[in-house]
């Protein structure tokens, strides 16, 4: 049996090992999303809040926080993290209800893409610890947990009014919406409850709604019809 280490500190090296010793065997492309730059970026911006209390983690590696008492509800893989932007920035809730493989194919080339802002995935994750905080004090009822990823939509609608094409992940236009985004989701006031109330009033029309129809992209468009009846 052969057997080969390699100790390395660089990350660069560390990323061109993994695709060497795996180029000859069948692996998920999402395996090696970890390993692209502007994801590096991003765990980068998340350890800039290392003295704040909105401090989240970005998993970029399987089990990267465990043992270091960091509550799971500020962790978000990487996974999630690109559901979290593709629902809110994207507009796609749909696809982040769908299995991982369906989203990335979509959507996951140009969410990380080199040139994607650093901020879009901070705002989106900070809503959705929001939106999870929100439900475990009660003030959004647990049953519209189901709807977590269009509520994310719907927060953005109503701050944004339209969602950014994938091709406008790299744009001005985009970090200065995100920081928008950002800055309402940093403070657990009652201007923020608010609006994630009011977005899941409107997903409370939806109840009886199926995993399966949650996964139609015409859903969101009705949820976004009912929000501007109620303007």
């Amino acid at each position: 049996v052969n057997i080969k280490v390699v100790q390395t500190t660089l990350e660069e090296v560390f990323s061109d090992l993994v695709k060497a010793t795996n180029s000859q065997t069948k692996v998920e492309n999402a395996q090696f999303l970890s390993l692209r730059p502007v994801v590096r970026r991003v765990e980068e911006y998340f350890n800039t809040y290392s003295a704040d209390n909105n401090r989240l983690y970005l998993e970029r590696r399987d089990r990267q926080y465990v043992g270091q008492g960091i509550p799971n509800v500020r962790i978000f893989s990487l996974q999630n993290a690109i559901r979290c932007v593709a629902s809110m920035i994207c507009g796609r809730p749909d696809l982040s209800s769908r299995y991982p493989k369906q989203m990335y194919e979509e959507l996951g080339s140009s969410i990380l893409a080199d040139e994607t802002k650093e901020v879009l995935f901070y705002a989106s994750c900070m809503a959705m610890y929001r939106f999870t905080l929100l439900v475990g004090n009660a003030a959004i009822p647990q049953n519209l947990t189901k709807f977590k990823w269009h509520i994310l939509a719907l927060i953005w609608i109503m701050e944004n009014e339209n969602h950014l094409n994938s091709n406008q992940l790299n744009s001005k236009k985009a970090e200065q919406q995100a920081k928008k985004i950002l800055n309402i989701m940093k403070t657990h006031d009652k201007k923020t409850t608010d609006l994630f109330k009011k977005a899941a009033s409107v997903c409370a029309n939806f109840q009886d709604a199926t995993k399966d129809r949650l996964k139609r992209q015409t859903v969101l468009q009705e949820m976004m019809n009912i929000l501007n009846c109620t303007k």
